[in-house]
């Protein structure tokens, strides 16, 4: 029979050392205080049975050699009573000082929360919770194991009648060993979680999962190029079960109703419009576009176009070509004619065109530009020619040189060249930075047109589509497919 008595400095020491020697399945028989820590005895659960009768044949044997002489049965039966509720109160707070002094440093301390009442119905209570474990053991034994021999259930206690003494001690041992069980097996338990993580450091909640209609819609979103942020945004407060065409279709819608637009005519409300941004994005094929739309509706005397690139040689001779087909005056700012002056001598036009020098963000000259611009006294709108064939950072990029001069919205040009629309759309809901027009060809002036949201969602869509289905014709299938468009 492997019953093991063990003596420690405390009952954390003690239940590790229970655990060690015995194992997992370790059954406290009894413990008690003793001079220097506390004694354990322990056995395997199997062996519990064995272990508590040759417990109890002990104790009767040292009840014998030291208990005084016996009283009537119904004095000792009450008197016993009384006794082993008193012992059983003192264990019971004896194990909560121990429990919530801290034994080890850096400890926090830990009070126990299953022993919190003295009261003669905690202990009624204790006892049926044995019983029921005890029940649920022998019902539902480990697939690898023996099932454990049935420990007889606990007896209701019956109405005083009376016995013998040596009926009644019996008795009282009984439920002594039954209680003392349950208050260390609570106290194992407390201790064993306490050891695997520290009260002090709060468990992480578990992660919830991620459902799978989310998680398609988020790929699908991923592949038009839109950032994550908006993604989570848009598939956050999707249904639960709803279907995966619905849900695509509903993301789409607010992805639309999310995309900032100025939903008109920019050029019609007239003005000084300057158009910004890196080199190479379309500043100059888009604003003949404009002009020559301009000309066509109001004619071609109330417009001017004007341009401050003397950095690059010949830079202005394309928009003195659109000036001489349209028969609209160009002016150039350099030196000689600041842009000041030059664009006060153009007050009496109801539409002025600015093209700017394109350069990037790391270019010396980027900052004289800025300058120059800020520097005007009469009244400039701002629009920033993004390239949709440029990366995110690019954009970023861009955004950030120019958004010191006050933009009044964006032109997404070079909507035929790209791969994807996402990136020029996210930057415009991150930044709500209006889109005022989109670009999609050379052809003048039909390669432009005011931007719509719907219009916008359904070309990413259809920018996308296009992409994958390259990727599936050179063999690289990233498994994805598209369910209609805006809707």
């Amino acid at each position: 029979m492997k019953v093991k008595r063990i003596f420690a400095p405390d009952m954390r020491q003690a239940m590790r050392r229970v655990r060690e020697e015995i194992g997992p399945d370790a059954v406290i028989v009894s413990n008690h205080r003793v001079a220097g820590g506390v004694e354990v005895v322990a056995a395997h659960e199997q062996e519990y049975e064995a272990a508590q009768a040759e417990f109890k044949r002990q104790n009767e044997e040292r009840r014998r050699r030291e208990s005084p002489p016996r009283q009537p049965a119904g004095g000792r039966q009450e008197a016993g009573l009384d006794d082993e509720m008193r012992k059983v109160r003192a264990r019971i707070a004896s194990a909560q000082q121990q429990v919530e002094r801290p034994e080890e440093p850096g400890l926090g301390v830990v009070r126990n929360r299953q022993i919190e009442r003295e009261d003669d119905e905690d202990l009624r209570s204790i006892l049926e919770t044995l019983k029921s474990r005890q029940q649920a053991r022998a019902e539902f034994p480990p697939l690898d194991a023996e099932p454990p021999r049935r420990m007889p259930d606990p007896q209701p206690q019956p109405q005083p009648q009376p016995q013998s003494q040596e009926q009644a001690g019996q008795d009282g041992d009984h439920r002594m060993i039954l209680t003392m069980q349950q208050e260390i097996q609570q106290l194992r338990a407390m201790l064993e979680n306490q050891m695997k993580a520290p009260q002090s450091q709060p468990q992480p909640s578990p992660r919830p999962q991620v459902p799978a209609a989310q998680a398609k819609l988020t790929r699908r979103l991923d592949s038009l190029g839109i950032g994550g942020r908006v993604v989570r945004h848009l598939v956050g407060n999707i249904e639960q079960g709803i279907e995966l065409d619905k849900a695509w279709r509903s993301s789409l819608a607010r992805l639309s109703d999310a995309i900032p637009v100025v939903g008109e005519e920019f050029i019609e409300r007239g003005g000084m419009v300057a158009f910004v941004g890196p080199t190479g994005v379309g500043k100059t094929t888009t604003i003949g576009k404009l002009a020559a739309r301009y000309v066509l509706k109001y004619g071609s005397s109330s417009l001017a176009l004007v341009t401050t690139d003397s950095y690059r040689i010949a830079a202005h001779e394309q928009l003195r070509t659109f000036g001489r087909i349209l028969d609209v005056p160009v002016r150039v700012a350099d030196e000689n004619h600041s842009l000041d002056e030059v664009l006060r001598s153009l007050k009496g036009k109801r539409l002025v065109l600015i093209d700017t020098a394109g350069m990037s963000a790391n270019e010396p000259h980027t900052g004289e530009q800025i300058e120059l611009l800020k520097g005007i006294s009469l009244r400039l709108k701002k629009l920033l020619v993004l390239s949709c064939s440029s990366q995110r950072r690019v954009l970023e990029s861009a955004y950030e040189t120019y958004r010191g001069l006050g933009l009044n919205g964006c032109v997404l040009s070079k909507l035929d060249e790209s791969g994807s629309l996402g990136e020029a759309l996210t930057l415009a809901i991150e930044r709500q930075l209006p889109i005022a027009y989109v670009t999609d060809g050379q052809k003048i002036p039909d390669d432009i047109g005011v931007a719509r949201r719907h219009d916008l969602v359904s070309r990413a869509v259809v920018t996308a589509q296009k992409a994958l289905e390259r990727e599936q014709q050179s063999g690289d299938d990233p498994g994805l497919s598209f369910i209609g468009q805006a809707g």
